[in-house]
């Protein structure tokens, strides 16, 4: 039973409890008007009468300190805003706990600010290490680390197992010819869902169950930039994927991709939890957009490293 139940229930005692008090208080009216007339018999000339009437006066005036004191008892140790109280009591400690977890989380953004400039200050050429030799699946996690390790305090849930991860619509590569690549990112992958998300997930045509609920969150979220919360079942767990859309760094309108977890189903989500997500993916997007920055003064070194094809001589006609 939650504390919100214990308050419905606790608040329907208390208005029973004053009927009741309202039904001792109209009994107290009886029996101060019993009293009353017992009284007026005492002044008959006939004994036997008097003798009823002093013994009925006593047991209605006992009675009447019997019901005075049940009534007194209950307004001086239970008072009827004993549930305002209670709620009270509880939406401070609630405003309370919602303060450390705002401080803690903004301690996150400035840890994540703080790993974003450490990164892309190794980008320049000429420096010993680059902001592209790590991948982009551990450079995001090393760069959003703090949220990854504390996923469960942003989703505000006990569950402590994540699937977390990236839709890029378009990022540099070195691997492919067109030096153009997208696709699906997994970061961190506690939950065990990496077989399902595949690279090429969000174009695939053939999927179905789990992948398909997947694919579908995904792209709701990419193509009408929204955030979106939805629960599924794969036939033996209940699960939430929340999918973040991410703009592209140097244009509003354009949009990057999608920042995405999956956990165990959650019955509820903190209110903030659009923002705080749209706020990482903002992060997220500004190192993608110096990755490709620094895959680009790659691959123009390579260029110029790379030596011009030599012609063959042309043979001279006698």
């Amino acid at each position: 039973m939650d504390f919100k139940e214990i308050i419905v229930k606790l608040d329907k005692f208390c208005r029973t409890i004053n009927k009741a008090i309202i039904g001792v208080a109209i009994f107290e009216g009886i029996v101060v008007t019993f009293i009353g007339i017992v009284s007026n018999t005492l002044t008959t000339d006939n004994p036997e009468i008097n003798k009823y009437s002093t013994y009925s006066l006593i047991f209605l005036g006992v009675l009447y300190l019997f019901l005075l004191f049940i009534r007194t008892a209950y307004s001086t140790s239970f008072p009827s805003s004993i549930t305002n109280e209670l709620k009270s009591e509880r939406e401070l400690q609630e405003l309370k706990r919602d303060a450390e977890r705002q401080k803690t989380i903004n301690e996150f953004f400035v840890e994540t600010m703080q790993r974003l400039n450490g990164q892309t200050c190794a980008l320049n050429v000429g420096d010993g290490t680059h902001l592209c030799d790590v991948g982009i699946s551990k450079g995001i996690h090393e760069l959003i680390e703090p949220v990854i390790d504390n996923t469960f305090f942003l989703l505000d849930t006990i569950n402590t197992k994540f699937t977390i991860g990236v839709f890029l619509n378009s990022y540099s590569s070195m691997s492919v010819d067109t030096h153009r690549e997208k696709g699906i990112i997994v970061i961190e992958g506690k939950l065990n869902k990496t077989n399902l998300l595949s690279k090429e997930l969000f174009d695939m045509n053939s999927v179905r169950a789990e992948q398909l609920e997947l694919q579908a969150a995904i792209k709701h979220c990419f193509n009408n930039s929204e955030f979106v919360e939805k629960n599924y079942s794969n036939g033996q767990s209940d699960f939430t994927i929340i999918c973040s859309p991410m703009p592209s760094a140097c244009n509003e309108n354009e949009g990057l991709g999608v920042l995405f977890v999956i956990g165990k189903k959650l019955e509820s989500i903190p209110i903030d939890l659009p923002i705080k997500l749209k706020i990482f993916g903002r992060v997220i997007a500004n190192w993608i957009y110096r990755y490709n920055e620094c895959v680009n003064n790659r691959q123009k070194i390579q260029q110029r490293r790379s030596p011009p094809p030599t012609s063959l001589p042309v043979p001279k006609l006698d």
